[in-house]
């Protein structure tokens, strides 16, 4: 399993530093290397630094989050995004967005993140009521895109009432990005980050269990509701903190999880959300560098560009599912 653990860690770190190092208007290379010159210095810092710290963070965030969604109800095609959670994040931050510029006030990095995981967790709450009644994959995944879509009538009408400024910033925000981030916002965004990935790893044997099912789990001492309730609460604060700071991101989280699971063949979830993390990471961080490689003929949204690469993986994986049902 070490060998596995260690192909993900070189191809995280070889995606990274091939990403930071691509020429973006300067050289960066030379920038790191080369502090005096100032200018090019500050452009590695203020810019180049934060766009791959949040491509690592994000990756990560939605990639564990999906491995917990799809253990908690045992369906591979669970996702923040195809289940709504992302959804509900963009909702909140809409309304939050709207209402301070309605009133007049200023809207604070630490205000935008805990709209967003207000929507994540009130939008966790309905899957998860949902989810004990439904029992289908196929359901709740339709149900998860209708939700989806009921939400994005709402922000709609929402839209028509606010002004064309708010309007205009908060559609480039809603297309996604990994430049929305600053260097002062880094300790805010690590220390969420920190806390919600330490909660995940802490989950590991209830989750094992989780895998024999509900049944067998309690047998074995676990207390599943209180299982479901922490789920939800670390999978709402790293949905939200990543839609806040990135604007809401698709199929990261349903991809890589199953992609993780096909390669590394265990129910140890100690392993796979180590490999999930690395995994999603590397995609965010490669995403990243094609967004940087396109840059000169046209500037890809995040959101697009994931759901270019995402969406047949989600098809294959939906038609497999029928077939087996």
């Amino acid at each position: 399993m070490w060998k596995k653990h260690l192909v993900s860690s070189v191809l995280f770190l070889v995606i990274t530093v091939v990403t930071i190092g691509y020429p973006h208007g300067e050289d960066a290379w030379f920038s790191f290397f080369d502090s005096s010159d100032q200018n090019a210095w500050n452009l590695f810092v203020i810019y180049r630094i934060p766009e791959v710290f949040i491509a690592i963070i994000s990756g990560f965030a939605l990639s564990v989050c999906g491995l917990l969604l799809q253990t908690m109800l045992n369906n591979p095609l669970a996702g923040p995004s195809i289940l709504g959670l992302t959804s509900g994040s963009h909702l909140m931050v809409a309304l939050t967005i709207m209402g301070s510029s309605f009133l007049g006030l200023e809207v604070l990095d630490l205000g935008i993140t805990i709209s967003a995981t207000i929507g994540a967790l009130v939008f966790g709450l309905l899957i998860l009521l949902i989810a004990t009644r439904v029992r289908s994959m196929v359901s709740l995944l339709l149900v998860g895109m209708m939700l989806g879509t009921f939400v994005s009538a709402i922000t709609n009408i929402i839209l028509m009432k606010a002004d064309a400024n708010s309007v205009k910033a908060f559609s480039i925000w809603g297309m996604g990005s990994l430049q929305q981030v600053s260097i002062e916002q880094i300790p805010l965004i690590a220390l969420l980050f920190f806390f919600g990935i330490m909660a995940a790893f802490f989950l590991t044997k209830p989750l094992n269990a989780l895998v024999l099912g509900e049944k067998s789990a309690e047998i074995l001492g676990v207390r599943v509701k209180r299982t479901r309730w922490s789920v939800l609460l670390v999978v709402s604060l790293l949905t939200g903190l990543v839609t806040a700071f990135c604007g809401p991101i698709g199929f990261v989280g349903l991809i890589v999880p199953n992609l993780v699971r096909m390669y590394y063949k265990t129910a140890n979830h100690g392993h796979l959300l180590l490999a999930s993390g690395l995994i999603g990471a590397s995609v965010m961080v490669f995403c990243a560098l094609m967004i940087r490689l396109f840059e000169p003929v046209m500037v890809l949204p995040i959101n697009s560009l994931t759901a270019l690469l995402g969406a047949p993986v989600v098809l294959f994986l939906l038609l497999k599912n029928i077939r087996n049902a």
